[in-house]
């Protein structure tokens, strides 16, 4: 039996009608079970789109054919780890953000499908699906020309009694204790993802955003937003701990320099260069890029601070570093 003719274009036509099903049930007024359906048809989305993605270059979309058993299509792993491997990603679309948005997404599809989900996890998925939507639609109109904006308006917003919440903190799912490790054991793979793709030089905005009420870009969310301990008294509140600086910024100079260099498609970005910005930009003393124990001589950087460099363009780098360079003649 030959492999079966797959068409991109069939399968693009669905993944979109799967995203635009996801949207329209997620703002309907009144229902029950919204987030988990919400999230399977994002999913379902999204291996759709990653396949198409492939077969558009012409790229296999079946694993090895087991002898008595029909073909089986890529599952998400396997396609987002194809997408990445045929550097498929669009320039402007980080791979690494995005593949972490889709796992902590995935994940919480899975405990749906399986078992449930603890109540109030739902509302912490709220700024992985906004931020998923955006990485969909960049995705899909950079690599098939297709705006699932004209298919949509973007003034739908989910309304509510209470606005989503910025943290975990709002989280209280009672005292029962397996409970709380349940909900601690997603957290826990949830913070694994963001930590995971800060450490590769990911852009964290790809991964969770949060609105103001105007609906604008406030911030971009990381591990730190997600490091929690679940206390088994005050009713089960989770509760918001520091985060660990080797975990949010794993980098010495050396090692910044180096994923930065690997993320970027101009010139090598030197030690020079890395001190002008810092000079310029204040990044030694901006958390989310930089952090250092009182005992130690330098520094150690974030996934963040990789991402902020490695997008810096070379026009900008010369210009800082010749600025740099007269404030060292005039002070010399």
């Amino acid at each position: 039996m030959s492999t079966p003719y797959v068409s991109h274009r069939r399968l693009i036509q669905n993944s979109m009608a799967a995203m635009l099903s996801a949207i329209e049930i997620y703002n309907k007024p009144m229902m029950t079970y919204r987030d988990e359906v919400t999230v399977m048809l994002i999913v379902n989305a999204w291996e759709l789109a990653l396949k198409a993605a492939l077969r558009k270059s012409d790229v296999r979309i079946f694993y090895p054919k087991k002898r008595y058993e029909d073909y089986r299509s890529f599952a998400l792993d396997t396609a987002l780890s194809k997408v990445t491997g045929k550097h498929l990603w669009p320039d402007d679309v980080d791979g690494v953000g995005v593949t972490a948005n889709l796992k902590a997404l995935a994940d919480y599809r899975d405990r749906a499908i399986h078992l449930y989900n603890i109540e109030g996890l739902g509302a912490l998925m709220y700024p992985f699906l906004q931020q998923n939507v955006l990485n969909y639609r960049d995705f899909v109109l950079k690599i098939f020309k297709k705006d699932l904006a004209d298919s949509m308006t973007w003034q739908l917003l989910p309304l509510g009694a209470t606005a989503p919440s910025e943290s975990v903190q709002f989280m209280k799912p009672g005292s029962d204790r397996t409970a709380l490790a349940e909900v601690k054991q997603f957290l826990d793979g949830l913070r694994q993802y963001m930590d995971d793709a800060e450490a590769a030089g990911g852009d964290m905005a790809r991964v969770a955003t949060v609105y103001d009420i105007h609906m604008r870009s406030v911030k971009k969310m990381t591990s730190a937003d997600l490091t929690v301990a679940v206390s088994p008294t005050a009713d089960g509140q989770i509760i918001v701990k520091r985060a660990d600086p080797n975990q949010t910024h794993p980098f010495t100079m050396t090692e910044l320099l180096a994923k930065v260099n690997a993320k970027r498609n101009g010139r090598k970005v030197t030690s020079h260069d890395h001190q002008a910005v810092c000079w310029k930009e204040g990044l030694r003393n901006d958390p989310r890029y930089a952090w250092k124990h009182s005992n130690a001589l330098s520094p150690v950087w974030s996934g963040d601070a990789v991402s902020h460099l490695a997008g810096l363009s070379d026009d900008y780098y010369d210009q800082v570093r010749v600025a740099y360079q007269s404030r060292e003649r005039q002070n010399g």
